[in-house]
């Protein structure tokens, strides 16, 4: 095994962006979240992580019940996450940070542990970049889809 980059093939890594024009165009769309394990919602092994929270299902379903995206995962994401043993809750650091900016945007990184041991990630994005400055709370499969939106949000 390796991690140097130049033993990858050349063409099965995509820039950044294809990565880009493939999530706006909404393909991660056609994974279909109805799959028992859908790739768009970034499964992964968990690495040194503590699951504290109680009821992950509840807070799964708490947590889109709030969400204000159109494009949030559905209610077949929720009953996958039911299974879960436990979740956590990171906040990731700032993808573009602006001192100048006085609006508020942060990323938090759900993370539920599943009964088979893998880990199953959400990422809300969490902001008040509208027109009215209004708190909101977005939630997104992957972390390069929740980074697009916060740019998206640049403009306000």
């Amino acid at each position: 095994m390796t991690d140097r980059p130049e033993a990858l093939p050349e063409r099965q890594v995509p820039s950044v962006a294809e990565l880009e024009r493939m999530f706006m165009d909404g393909a991660w769309l056609g994974a279909g979240f109805g799959a028992a394990r859908p790739a768009a919602l970034g499964v992964r092994i968990p690495g040194e992580r503590a699951y504290p929270g109680a009821e992950p299902g509840d807070h799964a379903r708490r947590l889109l019940r709030r969400a204000a995206n159109h494009d949030r995962p559905g209610p077949e994401v929720v009953e996958l996450l039911a299974a879960a043993r436990g979740y956590d809750i990171e906040r990731l650091p700032e993808l573009y940070p602006r001192p100048d900016d006085r609006r508020w945007c942060a990323l938090y990184e759900h993370a539920f542990l599943m009964a088979d041991d893998t880990e199953i990630c959400l990422y809300e994005l969490e902001h008040d970049r509208t027109p009215d400055r209004r708190l909101v709370c977005e939630v997104y499969p992957d972390e390069i889809t929740a980074g697009l939106a916060a740019r998206r949000w640049e403009a306000f």
